[in-house]
């Protein structure tokens, strides 16, 4: 009994230990993300959403960029995005261009920066920045893959291991009040030429004051069946930190998805719209993104 007892356990402990660098491999070589797992507690994460100036160039700008802010700081470069579209929110309704992720030692490292003359040499590169930081959750950034193979188990035991094909929503496609949400779709199948690998989704979230949600709630049991099932996800849960300016949100996402068709497929399924409707969040600033990470080493 004990043999088998054993056996059992170690079966588990692989399947996990595969899952999590599965999970791992996707992030390094489709989200082009450089996040480390075991980062240190007082790591302190900053996103900047850009525009660039008329004729800038994107990788050429951001490369520039990312090299003033390292040499500059202890600053890595975790992620770099060029944007689809921006969903604004009441806190921020400005149009970004991407986004870049970088992670500080500590928020002191951070505010002994970004004042310096280089790190405004290298914000000066884009017509308009805005910086937000965040306290990024380890442990449940760390677990995501394994409460994705927790969900794809469960779903298997009960007879849910099928994946339901993407239904077009009607609404989504003839109602006029989604005219802003197709045009949105067009942009993603434009994106999707920029990187045919994933699709990063930055959310910043504010939620109302009788609906605040866990980490994982919002996205819903069906999305989360089907990330579970298609392998994306969460690769980045935290909590924000107002550093400029005075947009107060309260949690930030970053999402890959495998690719920005299947991405625009999604926004306009009768799944989507109908999780996105059982929603209850007050205000939420979403930047879609191609990653381009590695186009800034070449």
């Amino acid at each position: 009994m004990l043999e088998i007892l054993l056996s059992v356990l170690g079966v588990v402990l692989l399947v996990v230990i595969y899952q999590h660098f599965r999970y791992l491999k996707i992030r390094r070589e489709l989200a082009q993300d450089r996040q480390r797992l075991l980062h240190s507690q007082d790591a302190f994460h900053v996103i900047v959403f850009f525009k660039l100036k008329s004729g800038g160039k994107m990788t050429a700008t951001t490369r520039r960029f990312a090299e003033l802010i390292t040499a500059s700081s202890k600053a890595r470069l975790i992620y770099a995005g060029q944007s689809g579209f921006t969903v604004p929110s009441a806190l921020d309704k400005r149009d970004w261009d991407g986004a870049l992720l970088f992670e500080y030692p500590s928020r002191s490292d951070f505010e002994n920066t970004r004042t310096e003359p280089r790190t405004e040499v290298a914000r000066a590169l884009f017509a308009d920045s805005y910086l937000h930081g965040m306290r990024r959750n380890r442990r449940v950034s760390a677990t995501i893959p394994q409460i994705l193979l927790r969900r794809r188990v469960r779903d298997l035991l009960t007879g849910k291991a099928r994946v339901a094909p993407l239904e077009t929503s009607n609404a989504f496609q003839t109602f006029p009040e989604f005219q802003v949400w197709r045009n949105r779709v067009d942009r993603l199948h434009a994106l999707y030429e920029i990187n045919r690998n994933g699709l990063v989704l930055f959310s910043l979230v504010k939620y109302s004051q009788t609906s605040f949600q866990g980490p994982l709630d919002a996205f819903g049991s069906r999305l989360l069946s089907r990330m579970a099932a298609l392998s994306h996800g969460p690769m980045h849960i935290g909590r924000t930190v107002a550093v400029e300016e005075f947009s107060r949100f309260d949690r930030v996402y970053i999402v890959y998805f495998p690719n920005a068709r299947y991405f625009a497929e999604l926004l306009g399924s009768n799944m989507f719209n109908s999780v996105a409707g059982d929603q209850q969040l007050s205000d939420m600033l979403q930047v879609a993104t191609a990653p381009i990470t590695y186009r800034l080493q070449q």
